[in-house]
């Protein structure tokens, strides 16, 4: 659900906050707006739970988030919501 708020008489979304799931070597990190959050795992399953559980925080708090997972290519792919 995306929260609006009013500035100057219009209607504005407030910005995404993006969790990454990237590999790194043999692990997969996970990565808040481009910066390391100090998470990791060995698996891709269990990195995007702990990013899903992550954004799910802030989202709790009314903030809009979304999880990507990297792919080899370079482009990310939505998982979550």
């Amino acid at each position: 659900m995306a929260k609006l708020k009013r500035v100057m008489g219009k209607v504005e979304r407030n910005a995404v906050v993006e969790y990454h799931v990237v590999p790194n070597g043999r692990r997969w990190d996970i990565e808040r707006d481009d910066a390391f959050l100090g998470s990791f795992a060995y698996e891709v399953n269990t990195a995007v739970g702990l990013a899903i559980a992550a954004a799910h925080r802030e989202y709790d708090r009314g903030i809009d988030v979304m999880v990507c997972v990297q792919q080899a290519s370079g482009h990310c792919m939505k998982v979550w919501p």
